[in-house]
């Protein structure tokens, strides 16, 4: 593998930058926005959580801090209602009784 020269106009150079997160509707957003890339990258819960309590991923973890379990678990859990809605067990459905005849 090559590797490449670093070049001061690289347009792939990472880039950080500070997003202010004065107002309630902000703060809640940016929580959202963190848990919706876990829940699609099939992380839990639990795993989720975690994040959020842990001083190294610096951006959760301070929204966590400000905000705590209960809210952070709260919009976990609507990043998971929009990314992985319920999914319907058909080993459990009584298929005889459906109106389709059995038939999905």
């Amino acid at each position: 593998m090559s590797k490449k020269e670093f070049e001061p106009d690289d347009p792939m150079e990472l880039h950080g930058v500070e997003v202010p997160a004065s107002s309630e509707a902000e703060l809640r957003d940016m929580i959202l926005c963190f848990a919706e890339e876990f829940v699609r990258e099939g992380w839990t819960r639990e795993r989720l959580l975690k994040v959020f309590r842990d001083p190294a991923y610096k951006g959760p973890y301070l929204a966590w801090l400000q905000k705590g379990d209960e809210y952070v678990a709260d919009i976990i859990e609507q990043a998971f209602k929009m990314w992985r809605p319920v999914r319907w067990d058909l080993r459990e459905r009584d298929m005889s009784s459906d109106a389709t005849g059995g038939r999905v």
